[in-house]
């Protein structure tokens, strides 16, 4: 972090407050994030509502089977956008949500301007395609979902016989689609993200994605509401809690602990999305009337609730909700003390919101996350400072007029952490990474049994530096490093890392992604909490189910001024059957 991302003033007076880096990129405190205020959706629906975006349905020529076309035209601030879907019903045995599929119950597409219908006839013969399309000129996202076979019907069916839906039905998955994938940034010909300027509506990272999922999900509320009234004409409609719990569901695999280890500049930003606002917020001095406690307090009330509710969710390795909701009851608890009496724990703090958070990290991984999420809800004034820092340069360069000795001395000191693992170690070594031609999927093997050790991902960082200084020890000193790289050509990119990363807080996950005790899950999560993501239902150490938006706003929303910010911790619906 620099001064020039969040300004000189703020960064002095975050000066010291930052969690270590050893902390926040260690894969068990990542594997305890959440989602916040400052995570992807939730900033997309804030910029949608301040700055009055108007979202209408303007086509919608869906059979009753839920097959056909929808438009849905975007109004932001001074552009026009388009989302586009097309529907068809695969069979059960042609739907799948890997990466190999050819075919898809939804496909979407989100382009500049109004849609006519020759442009809707050229999106028809491409979008359905994905990867074998070609997307046209303005063309900014594609993506894919699946009907929940089992969820979809059963809410067309309950609704055709007048009911709600029952929440037990759903357990920790509330929606009717999936998605599978989303495509931009040049693939398929889509546009480029560099090309989006500062001020566009869509400039912050991942935000047209969110945009496009928002939509995804609103097609899916309208096309299983329109199955349900083909069956019959008084067919009730998703209103009540309803209207807005159902999400969209999505199953992340592998593929996301590579990107994290090519992208750390972005990583390093996400980091900086979550931990700026936290050091801000338990940096405060708070006084036991001050109004923010709470609010504190009722969004632990809030969260002890509904992870209380989660007695259905099998959530290992991670803790479950009732577990977490435990643990958070006795925090509030605590907090509660505090207000009386000005002590919490045993102690007499000012730094209450401090203190909290270390209380949280003495319970587990998930309580500290849980109460990081909740403390950055009293960082509005941050909201700018964070976006800022979304946007990062990739663009690295070796310096190579520095000696080798100070090279090694920077190594040293970005890179400490490496001297945790024994690279001698048989368990240190114990799986490769490599991308399957079959599935066109990243995959962990296992090292000198498995086929791919010849085609394998660098995703090695600790080891490969761990190399690097070995052989800077063996180096003249003053030798520069350009002349050594004349006779180490291996270690290129390594040093480019060392010298661009390693001055980064948070570019590096802590650990040896080779080794046995390597669990993809936590840095899976961290990523998947940055998106908004929520529900997190691990399937196997190396893949986990989500949801996405459940208790998120509706475009209608939008429109008639109900598009709070107030559905972090939405209940499972409670209230009878009704007939809509």
């Amino acid at each position: 972090m620099s001064a020039q991302v969040l300004g000189e003033g703020q960064m002095e007076s975050l000066e010291g407050q930052l969690r270590p880096s050893n902390s926040v990129m260690d894969p068990v405190d990542m594997g305890g994030a959440r989602s916040t205020r400052h995570s992807f959706m939730r900033t997309m629906m804030r910029r949608a509502v301040k700055n009055g975006w108007i979202i209408q349905r303007t086509a919608f020529n869906i059979d009753d089977a839920g097959c056909g076309s929808a438009i849905y035209e975007i109004h932001a601030e001074s552009l026009h956008f388009s989302f586009v879907a097309f529907s068809q019903k695969l069979s059960e045995e042609d739907r799948t949500d890997r990466v190999i599929a050819k075919g898809w119950d939804l496909t979407a597409a989100l382009v500049e301007g109004p849609v006519d219908a020759e442009k809707l006839e050229r999106l028809a013969a491409q979008v359905p395609l994905q990867e074998n399309g070609r997307a046209e000129t303005g063309s900014i996202i594609w993506t894919r979902a699946n009907r929940s076979e089992r969820f979809f019907n059963y809410v067309a069916d309950r609704l055709a016989q007048g009911l709600a839906p029952e929440a037990d039905k759903f357990g920790g998955s509330p929606y009717l689609i999936r998605s599978t994938a989303f495509y931009s940034n040049g693939k398929c010909g889509l546009a480029d993200y560099e090309g989006i300027e500062d001020g566009h509506p869509l400039a912050t990272p991942f935000r047209a994605h969110m945009l496009t999922a928002w939509l995804l999900r609103e097609l899916s509320y309208d096309m299983v509401e329109h199955v349900a009234a083909a069956r019959n004409p008084d067919a009730a409609k998703l209103e009540g809690p309803w209207r807005r719990y159902l999400g969209m569901g999505n199953a992340t695999g592998l593929g996301m602990v590579p990107y994290a280890i090519n992208h750390p500049e972005v990583i390093n930003s996400w980091a900086l999305a979550r931990e700026v606002p936290l050091a801000a917020v338990t940096a405060r001095t708070v006084e036991i009337t001050d109004p923010s406690v709470g609010r504190i307090i009722d969004l632990m009330d809030q969260a002890i609730t509904y992870l209380a509710e989660q007695d259905d969710i099998i959530t290992a390795p991670f803790t479950s909700g009732p577990e977490l909701s435990a643990q958070l009851s006795v925090l509030v608890e605590q907090l509660r003390e505090w207000t009386e009496t000005g002590i919490f724990a045993g102690y007499e703090t000012t730094h209450i919101f401090r203190e909290l958070h270390n209380g949280a990290g003495a319970q587990s991984p998930a309580a500290r996350g849980m109460v990081a999420t909740i403390l950055t809800e009293l960082s509005e004034d941050l909201d700018d400072v964070v976006e800022s820092v979304l946007r990062c340069d990739e663009s690295r360069r070796v310096t190579a007029g520095i000696s080798c000795a100070e090279l090694a001395a920077d190594i040293d000191a970005s890179y400490s952490w490496i001297g945790a693992f024994d690279f001698a170690s048989p368990g240190s070594q114990k799986h490769f990474w490599f991308s399957s031609i079959n599935n066109e999927e990243p995959r962990r093997a296992l090292q000198g049994m498995d086929a791919g050790e010849a085609v394998q991902h660098p995703v090695d960082i600790a080891r490969a530096v761990a190399a690097l200084r070995a052989e800077l020890a063996e180096a003249e000193p003053t030798m520069d490093v350009g002349e050594f790289l004349l006779t180490h050509p291996r270690h290129r990119a390594t040093v480019g890392r060392v010298q661009n990363i390693g001055k980064l807080p948070y570019g590096e996950v802590r650990d040896n992604l080779l080794g046995a005790e390597f669990l993809p899950l936590n840095v899976q999560r961290f990523q998947l909490a940055l998106y908004g993501m929520e529900n997190f239902t691990p399937q196997s150490t190396d893949w986990l189910r989500v949801t996405l938006m459940a208790g998120a706003p509706r475009i209608a929303d939008l429109a008639n001024g109900t598009a709070d910010d107030a559905w972090m911790f939405t209940r499972r619906p409670q209230e009878k059957n009704h007939h809509g």
